[in-house]
């Protein structure tokens, strides 16, 4: 599944204009795409937009391209979803970065938590962190690459004008559904804790700063999985998941 034939490119220039793209990207066209001159591609710039383009050389060292029409579907939601995730193992970091990419999620902030498993991601993980979102947007069909930013402490006040909602299991926590029913603020701070939970302190100062306990119902879900899943949730009902190509929505089915 995916637009395969893609490449990100920083400057999509003008239509017509020859493109060189990097290392990494010209790898990709030339010795995993295996294209060749004359083939069509997409390029995406990672920040909104897109263009048709196709092969002049293609050379893993240096790939160049001309430039076609800029694309205009609509490929981003417009309902816009934040994943805080708790520090947790690399490979589930990676997971999440990858998974929620492809779902749709629109930026991934990094916590440090009292039960965090993991340590801050060096700087050359933080940058494979990035690479791999990338690389989803490509995939994935997507225009604009998530922003992954450092990690910071835990993010006690919500921020105004959106939902604010912190994964929990336990007594007291809201149904997601739920929730879902109040209307749509826009936009979606989603905070995932680790996989050993928030304490009751963390979860305390949470709700004082505005911060809503979801549920996802009553089977315990990983820390890499929580998240992916509520967003999924997040963007059926509040975004674009279930939108037909050309912006229609699919119907529910009768009896939903």
């Amino acid at each position: 599944m995916g637009r395969t034939n893609r490449a990100w490119c920083a400057d999509l220039g003008a239509e017509g204009a020859l493109l060189v793209l990097d290392a990494e990207q010209s790898h990709h066209v030339a010795q995993v795409l295996r294209l060749r001159a004359g083939d069509p591609l997409e390029l995406f710039d990672g920040k909104g937009r897109a263009r048709d383009a196709s092969v002049v050389v293609a050379d893993r060292s240096g790939t160049s391209v001309r430039a076609g029409a800029e694309r205009s579907e609509l490929v981003e939601a417009a309902y816009r979803v934040t994943l805080y995730q708790a520090l947790t193992r690399p490979e589930r970091l990676e997971w999440v970065l990858q998974k929620g990419t492809e779902v749709g999620v629109h930026a991934f902030g990094l916590v440090r938590t009292r039960r965090v498993e993991g340590a801050d991601p060096t700087p050359d993980r933080l940058e494979r962190l990035r690479r791999i979102a990338r690389e989803a947007s490509r995939q994935s069909g997507r225009t604009i690459v998530p922003e992954v930013f450092p990690p910071e402490p835990l993010p006690r006040q919500a921020r105004e004008g959106l939902d604010a909602l912190v994964l929990d299991p336990g007594p007291g926590s809201e149904p997601l559904a739920e929730l879902l029913r109040c209307p749509s603020r826009g936009a979606a701070d989603v905070l995932i804790g680790p996989e050993g939970g928030l304490d009751d302190e963390e979860l305390a100062l949470l709700q004082a700063g505005g911060w809503r306990r979801a549920s996802l119902g009553p089977r315990t879900l990983r820390t890499e999985t929580a998240g992916v899943v509520a967003a999924a949730l997040l963007l059926h009902v509040r975004g674009d998941l279930g939108r037909r190509p050309g912006g229609e929505v699919d119907a529910p089915p009768p009896g939903s």
